[in-house]
């Protein structure tokens, strides 16, 4: 009877789903399709899983809005997140930083080379395919319309998509004139259609993903992941990881990238998105 005890507990913590608490959940924000994501961030995954000595599962969420409703509900340990919903994360849940990528990333402005807006003037009368409202590119997009004298809601069509990607297929499909993505979708974009596009405008510079732990992690295992992380820039893998991204490697963050977000989430009301 003695031997089958620890049998029959597991099993109680399987059914339980309690066992899973031994494994971490990284959520990474929704900017690819499930498919890329898995390929594009799993080598930071294994290192940092090898390093800590913690399990880790790669998740995401099918859109943007209930990547943030999960992100508030706590089911992330680790974050891989948008600048500017890492900055609601620390504020309104007690997210913690690990850092920021060191890309700067901004809202990158394509059309078809030969029948698509070239200018931004060229863009009234048109259709603008942006990602969703949360996202800071899509924010970025008509910060810079605005300052060039185009009224967003007036002079255009915005057509808002689920994703980055959808965004830039929408040109290619011939539903929009000319998208407005991040700059890490439109470098990490390798397919020959590429060729048939071009950048005709980009907006103000913006920081790079934010990554974050849960304020429920143990101090020792955030410690644990943060050393690892910043280790992997110095490894093979890791470089291969930052280049393969676009990411660049990872900075601490600074009281002017709080900043700057900040003024992001006073224009958009995100807290009240939640």
């Amino acid at each position: 009877m003695k031997t089958l005890l620890p049998r029959l507990m597991s099993a109680v913590l399987l059914l339980t789903g309690t066992a899973m608490a031994e494994t971490l959940r990284m959520g990474i924000f929704p900017y690819h399709s499930p498919e890329q994501l898995v390929r594009l961030h799993k080598p930071l995954k294994d290192y940092l899983a090898h390093e800590s000595r913690q399990r880790i599962r790669l998740l995401s969420a099918p859109d943007f809005d209930r990547f943030i409703r999960r992100t508030r509900e706590g089911r992330y340990q680790v974050l891989i997140t948008a600048p500017h919903l890492g900055r609601i994360a620390e504020r309104e849940y007690g997210y913690r930083w690990l850092g920021l990528t060191l890309n700067q990333s901004r809202a990158v402005f394509v059309s078809h080379k030969d029948t698509g807006p070239g200018t931004l003037q060229a863009l009234s009368g048109r259709r603008l395919a942006l990602p969703p409202e949360i996202a800071i590119i899509h924010q970025a997009a008509l910060r810079h319309l605005d300052k060039h004298g185009l009224n967003s809601a007036a002079d255009l069509t915005v057509v808002t998509k689920k994703s980055h990607d959808a965004a830039l297929f929408s040109v290619l499909r011939g539903e929009a004139d000319a998208a407005a993505i991040g700059l890490p979708t439109w470098l990490r974009y390798d397919l020959a259609e590429k060729a048939a596009l071009r950048v005709f405008a980009q907006s103000e510079t913006l920081p790079g993903f934010a990554l974050m732990t849960h304020p429920a992690l143990p101090p020792e295992v955030a410690q644990a992941l943060r050393n690892a992380l910043y280790r992997f820039e110095s490894t093979p893998g890791g470089s291969a990881y930052f280049d393969r991204t676009g990411l660049e490697g990872i900075r601490a963050v600074n009281d002017r990238d709080l900043e700057q977000l900040d003024r992001y989430l006073a224009g958009i009301g995100a807290t009240g998105r939640q």
